[in-house]
């Protein structure tokens, strides 16, 4: 298996730090509204690299930080008039029910950011104690003067660090330097601490939630490739900080977006569309093969009528697993070699479903194709027949 890796900007082999136990950590949702096309896609690719994984023999730990600490869920929690955690537990719970429609079972872990502040204000004040973080007019940021890295996740000079407006403050020691707890924002919800009345900030809370899950190390962080800069390059800043490994993240595997109409999908520009509304409509099936006919880290620009499009692929593969046999010939088992060679080629899922359309051809035709070896392309593709 080999995963492009956004750090080394390579395609590496994928080594795991323990044997046949892949950690991954995927950047989840902020608790204020439902799942949209371009997060279901992210989920959805991290579903297939578990499957995949999984048919390939590993073990996998997959963890979502869930983020209920934010500004949009104060202000959903204000305009509705209910508390905070009102509002969290609601998406949360909306959230787990657009992972089943989605048949994403992969998932191990959902863990609350809420529920690790003390952890973070622990983690914080060793940052302070370490000589890498300060206090500056009340809050606290990390001196990214003191990482010599600092920027090569998103492959930015110092120069080019320095032009971004970042967590702006008066007294910060560099422009570009991280906060960790803000304690001059009124949100109406905060937190006591040592470092005052405030907020955990963002990165922090991730960073703290894969420190008390895995430790000082693990294997693959997810997300959408907009994260990359400031929120991973921040996060890997943070990280190293507590751990004695160079790399403690071993690949940094971004997810393309998805646009409308050529712009980003997002809630802030409202031109999303809601994962479970297209199920309804469409099913999982072909909201699967829909995404995974484009490469994961690669764009996809939105088009409801190529989801329709591919119905006839889907009948294909129905019609196909009715005549299963009890055995499969060597030109289809060639095949089905190659349609997971394909996935172990940095999750090539455009050319594996073009490798499965043909094997559907020829069983069709007539060709051999046991039960067992139908359905280990369709559990890794998450399609259910």
């Amino acid at each position: 298996m080999r995963i492009f890796n956004s750090f080394s900007s390579v395609i590496d082999t994928f080594e795991p730090f323990q044997k046949n136990m892949a950690r991954v950590f995927i950047c989840g949702p902020t608790l204020y509204d439902y799942t949209h096309l371009g997060h279901a896609r992210i989920f959805l690719t991290y579903d297939l690299l578990c499957r995949h994984l999984h048919e390939r023999g590993y073990r996998t730990d997959v963890l979502v930080n869930m983020t209920d600490i934010n500004q949009n869920v104060f202000n959903k929690a204000k305009d509705e008039s209910k508390d905070y955690a009102t509002i969290a537990k609601f998406y949360a719970q909306e959230f787990a029910k657009d992972l089943n429609l989605l048949n994403i079972k992969s998932i191990n872990r959902l863990a609350y950011v809420s529920d690790y502040v003390d952890y973070m204000e622990s983690h914080i004040s060793e940052l302070l104690n370490k000589k890498v973080a300060y206090y500056a007019n009340g809050n606290v940021y990390l001196d990214t003067s003191k990482i010599n890295t600092y920027g090569m996740l998103s492959k930015q000079s110092r120069a080019q660090l320095q032009l971004h407006r970042l967590d702006i403050g008066p007294s910060k020691k560099n422009q570009e330097d991280i906060m960790l707890w803000n304690c001059s924002e009124d949100f109406d919800f905060s937190w006591k601490s040592k470092f005052g009345k405030g907020i955990p900030w963002w990165h922090m809370q991730d960073t703290t939630v894969a420190l008390e899950n895995f430790g000082t190390n693990y294997d693959i962080h997810g997300g959408a490739r907009e994260l990359a800069y400031p929120h991973h390059e921040a996060h890997l800043a943070q990280y190293k900080m507590f751990s004695t490994d160079e790399n403690p993240v071993k690949a940094w595997m971004y997810v393309g977006l998805v646009l409308s109409n050529g712009e980003k999908m997002s809630k802030s520009l409202g031109n999303v569309v809601w994962s479970r509304d297209l199920i309804q409509k469409y099913g999982q099936n072909l909201l699967r093969l829909y995404l995974f006919s484009t490469h994961y880290r690669k764009d996809v620009n939105f088009d409801e009528n190529k989801i329709a499009e591919k119905k006839q692929l889907l009948e294909k593969i129905h019609l196909a697993g009715t005549k299963t046999s009890e055995k499969t010939d060597s030109e289809i088992s060639k095949l089905v070699d190659d349609f997971l060679a394909a996935l172990d080629d940095d999750l090539n899922s455009q050319k594996a479903i073009e490798i499965f359309e043909n094997i559907c051809s020829q069983i069709i035709a007539g060709s051999n194709i046991s039960y067992r070896d139908f359905e280990r392309i369709c559990q890794v593709l998450g399609i259910t027949t």
